[in-house]
């Protein structure tokens, strides 16, 4: 953003209808924004979930389809098409509003075909310790995308594009275990919650795959130059390896030839732990005051009698 104090709103929720508006209401309500002083908005994830229509975003199924092929039972997502994604960013530009962009790279859900692989069982709530020794599972790890037929991009996704993934064929009812995959490790440089918290769900992507990081930059650099927005609201980056948004953003920025405004969920209410994965990431973001949330909404559950002298204060 431009060297003042901007106003970001998120506008969407979790509960917003499955009705394909949102994104005619962003452009019908663009000016209106902008007069009320806002300066950004922050648009939920635009592609593909594996819920289809109803799908809130952070089911990834497709980054490539904004609404524009039949998956999942749907062409549009739940909020819209693809022009008129597209219709609603060109809106805001057009008053002065820069939109980010909800950019889910954690993992992806609701493959297309199940492979047999090899793995390690490891707790949900210990990834330190495994409790079984390396098996067969079977799971749904091939991603081909009948549908969109190789546009925009041919890439496939198969087992060793993941390096964990939480559901097994051959044990459906276990819900309670992460498998580590043939060959792969747990992402260091991540939160340490569950002794280190890279796996959060579905199939994980492996970042320290070159192919997982060249698809990836390939597709950013796709998403900036097809819908033109200014920068990225990073979803779960505490479960993903810390080093890779700095070499990531750096290409992005490059394609684009400008600086990009970026902000990540790194959700932990201790300022300690933002400040260091501030530092770590070399400054080349802002995350969010998660404290200062989190009393917000103390705040409101006090009946009036917060005082709100202390809201900045870290708990």
């Amino acid at each position: 953003m431009a060297d003042f104090n901007g106003t970001m709103m998120q506008y969407f929720h979790w509960y917003c209808p499955d009705n394909g508006t949102l994104w005619d209401e962003v452009k019908s309500n663009a000016k209106e924004l902008a007069d009320a002083g806002f300066t950004a908005l922050w648009l939920p994830p635009a592609y593909k979930g594996t819920g289809g229509k109803s799908d809130v975003g952070y089911g990834v199924y497709d980054l490539f389809d904004l609404g524009e092929f039949n998956q999942k039972g749907s062409i549009r997502t739940k909020y819209g098409t693809r022009q008129q994604y597209i219709d609603a960013i060109g809106a805001l530009k057009a008053v002065g509003i820069q939109t980010y962009a909800d950019t889910v790279l954690n993992h992806k859900i609701g493959g297309d075909a199940s492979e047999t692989m090899k793995a390690t069982p490891f707790p949900q709530d210990n990834r330190l310790q495994a409790k079984g020794n390396l098996q067969d599972i079977k799971s749904y790890t091939h991603f081909h995308f009948p549908e969109r037929q190789g546009k925009h991009s041919s890439f496939e996704w198969h087992w060793w594009h993941f390096d964990a993934l939480d559901y097994n064929e051959y044990n459906k009812d276990d819900r309670g275990t992460v498998y580590l995959l043939e060959g792969k490790q747990f992402d260091d440089y991540v939160a340490l919650e569950k002794g280190n918290f890279a796996y959060l769900m579905g199939c994980d992507l492996d970042l320290q795959n070159q192919e997982v990081r060249d698809e990836i930059t390939r597709w950013g650099k796709w998403y900036l130059e097809t819908t033109g927005v200014d920068g990225f609201r990073l979803d779960a980056i505490k479960h993903i390896a810390a080093w890779f948004f700095p070499q990531w953003l750096d290409e992005m920025e490059r394609f684009v030839g400008k600086d990009l405004f970026v902000v990540g969920e790194y959700w932990v209410p201790d300022l300690t732990s933002l400040h260091w994965y501030i530092d770590l990431v070399g400054g080349r973001m802002s995350v969010f005051d998660v404290p200062l949330h989190y009393n917000f909404h103390y705040a409101s559950k006090s009946g009036g009698n917060f005082d709100m002298r202390n809201i900045l204060m870290v708990r």
